[in-house]
């Protein structure tokens, strides 16, 4: 019997799928993502089940629907019920190992991982603000620019530190015991700075949105509220900010590669490179995530390793929630049940004849699921969540008590027509809508956010907030690790700064 294989998942936070240069994007430089993607299957439709980072973490990590797992919005734990994939990858012999941010709530900030030696461990969100003067608010696309942060304490280099430093002890202690590291970065999520290098990279070469606000007319209420008042500056440091950050994570995961392959660490290995959800950067306006558009819900999706095809690029419809059953197959592990992901192993091995598990995907978001409220809107507001199933052609789109969409993926691929009025697709949006509504409906959704309300509170860890991330010490100890940049906890926060504010609560 062959040694079960290690698994290696670089996960990004709110990098779209377009933006890489494997994607055909020849303005940002992913020299090597791009490397390896020439040595993985990658996949061109793959989606999150919810563009927010709590929601589709916790969904990923289950391998379950949002409604299925209590995965609402953002700051939600995960329920003991829930068994999580490096949980099921820790009970039967694997080392599993978290570094990063992962954005959980609640008292367990482990969730199935055996080790953590950094991350959020204080319900802080993980991005570390920047300039400091915002502490502990931070813009979203007007703060492109260049880093204020020392370099060797920017979360994404501390995660390559730390991701190295824990396999390359385990490499030389436990060599025969297969192990399973999630190096979870922070950028390209804002704000968008970067070491002045970067951001000078992309002075007057990033592309504008191929769909402007000019466009705005064309959203319906829910997206509208995603519309950003920008000045062209403004969205142009953005754009540039973002490109910057994408090329700054991307030589961060080649430190990481490249001292693991030098130590022999990645021998019988899978790699996978995804990440959490997308992101608008100016889209029709609209800036972050919780859309139903591609540049939104799309993510890239890179998986390498033993018997995995190499240079194959699929369009098949695959969600996140698929990576936990499809590495259990991969592992030699059984499938636990009642999962709603599906097995894509077969398709990772036999690319040109397996058949696709789905016929299409979910991707669904509640604003008034957030749990810490605020300026969250009530359940009973119209137009406050939508739910979309897609394939390779099309997207059906209902927001609760709004609008119904239709797009047609192949002719209309920036999504800019909605033809669900059309009399000639009636049929079609129907056959999508009973996809859509198959064991799910907005009145269940209501009252199950009502029960998970009830059952919380026993869940939460009642600590203060601490600053963005911590290190945790091997008797289980945890200190913040930016205290010098953050020393101040309780700051006033300037009008307008709503992104990325540190919950006042307790978590």
């Amino acid at each position: 019997m062959n040694k079960q294989p290690n698994i290696l998942w670089i996960f990004s936070d709110e990098h779209r799928p377009d933006v890489a240069g494997f994607a055909g994007n020849d303005t940002v430089r992913t020299q090597n993502l791009d490397q390896l993607a020439e040595q993985s299957i990658r996949f061109t439709n793959a989606s999150c089940t919810s563009p927010v980072c709590t929601s589709s973490r916790m969904s990923l990590l289950c391998g379950k629907d949002i409604h299925n797992c209590a995965a609402w919005n953002n700051h939600w734990a995960i329920f003991p019920e829930h068994t999580t994939w490096p949980e099921h990858f820790a009970n039967h012999g694997y080392s599993t190992c978290l570094v990063g941010k992962m954005h959980f709530g609640g008292k367990d900030q482990l969730n199935g991982f055996q080790h953590r030696p950094y991350g959020d461990f204080r319900h802080g969100l993980g991005h570390q603000p920047d300039p400091l003067s915002k502490y502990p608010g931070y813009d979203n696309p007007q703060s492109g620019g260049i880093t204020e942060l020392p370099e060797s304490l920017l979360q994404d280099n501390i995660v390559t530190r730390e991701s190295l430093a824990f396999l390359l002890e385990h490499h030389d202690k436990t060599p025969e015991t297969p192990w399973f590291l999630c190096a979870s970065y922070s950028r390209p999520h804002s704000p968008l700075t970067s070491p002045g290098r970067y951001f000078r990279r992309y002075q007057d070469k990033t592309p504008s949105a191929e769909v402007g606000i000019e466009h705005v007319d064309k959203l319906e209420n829910f997206a509208k509220k995603l519309v950003y008042d920008l000045s062209e500056e403004e969205t142009v440091r953005g754009q540039q900010g973002y490109y910057a950050c994408v090329d700054f994570f991307d030589d961060c995961v080649g430190d990481l590669m490249t001292n693991l392959e030098n130590a022999g660490v990645l021998e019988n290995t899978i790699i996978i490179y995804t990440s959490d959800h997308g992101e608008m950067l100016g889209q029709f306006g609209c800036w972050g995530k919780t859309l139903y558009y591609r540049p939104s819900i799309g993510v890239p999706l890179l998986i390498s390793g033993p018997g995995i095809s190499q240079g194959e690029v699929l369009n098949h419809p695959i969600s996140l929630i698929d990576i936990f059953p499809t590495m259990c197959s991969m592992a030699g592990l059984p499938i636990p049940e009642g999962l709603d992901g599906k097995d894509y192993s077969q398709v990772l091995k036999e690319p040109d004849t397996a058949k696709c598990p789905r016929e299409y995907t979910f991707s669904s978001y509640y604003r008034y699921g957030i749990r810490l409220k605020y300026g969250a809107t009530s359940d009973i507001t119209p137009e406050s969540a939508w739910r979309c199933v897609n394939n390779e052609k099309w997207k059906y789109v209902d927001v609760e008590n709004g609008t119904e969409l239709l797009f047609d993926l192949e002719n209309d691929p920036l999504e800019l027509t909605n033809i669900g009025d059309k009399p000639e697709h009636q049929q079609l949006k129907q056959k999508m809508k009973n996809w859509l509504y198959q064991d799910f409906s907005w009145e269940k959704v209501h009252q199950q956010i009502a029960d998970d309300r009830e059952r919380l509170p026993q869940y939460l860890s009642g600590h203060f907030p601490g600053t963005p991330n911590q290190y945790m010490l091997k008797d289980g100890r945890v200190f913040d690790a930016e205290k010098s940049l953050y020393d101040a906890r309780w700051l006033h926060i300037q009008p307008g700064l709503t992104g990325g504010i540190i919950p006042q609560q307790f978590g």
